[in-house]
């Protein structure tokens, strides 16, 4: 005869506690041949209709949403690339920064919505920060490097540090 109290005891007792790294979900992106990701909590939208107005030599522009005239920012300048990335820009990522201000990433590809837990974050190593000139380092924006389930190696941007 079925009896809930043994049911539940037999199987409490055989309960096995599984430890889980926390995750953290990003949108991972390309641009210029370099995968970047961000917090999903920063990304606003995505849109597929934008038209950059008065692009600076930084790589730099202004884009009209809704009311709001927000910066553009060219990712593509981010870092020295050997190909010049005047590729079609198809999506745009708009992003909030902790001040509340708003910024626009352009993107050739749809962005991806990854979990990816926390031991896969890696800290930047300082040799690779050090250099003789602003051109030799990695930009103050790239916080941590991940490494995706997949293999994929991408830098974790922190949106603040990117208008600096």
């Amino acid at each position: 005869m079925f009896s809930p109290s043994k049911y539940s005891r037999r199987f409490h007792n055989k309960k096995t506690t599984i430890q889980r790294t926390p995750a953290r979900k990003l949108v991972l992106f390309e641009v210029a041949g370099e995968t970047y990701a961000i917090a999903i909590e920063r990304v606003q939208r995505v849109l597929t209709e934008f038209t950059p107005q008065g692009t600076l030599e930084g790589g730099r522009s202004l884009v009209k949403i809704d009311a709001d005239l927000i910066t553009l920012l060219d990712l593509s300048r981010l870092f020295v690339t050997p190909k010049d990335s005047q590729e079609e820009r198809s999506y745009l990522i708009v992003c909030t920064l902790t001040n509340g201000d708003r910024i626009g990433i352009p993107l050739q590809d749809l962005p991806a919505i990854l979990d990816i837990p926390e031991d896969h974050f890696a800290e930047v190593p300082i040799s690779y920060r050090q250099g003789k000139d602003s051109k030799n380092t990695a930009p103050a924006a790239v916080e941590k490097i991940i490494t995706t389930d997949a293999g994929t190696v991408a830098f974790y941007l922190n949106l603040d540090k990117l208008l600096d």
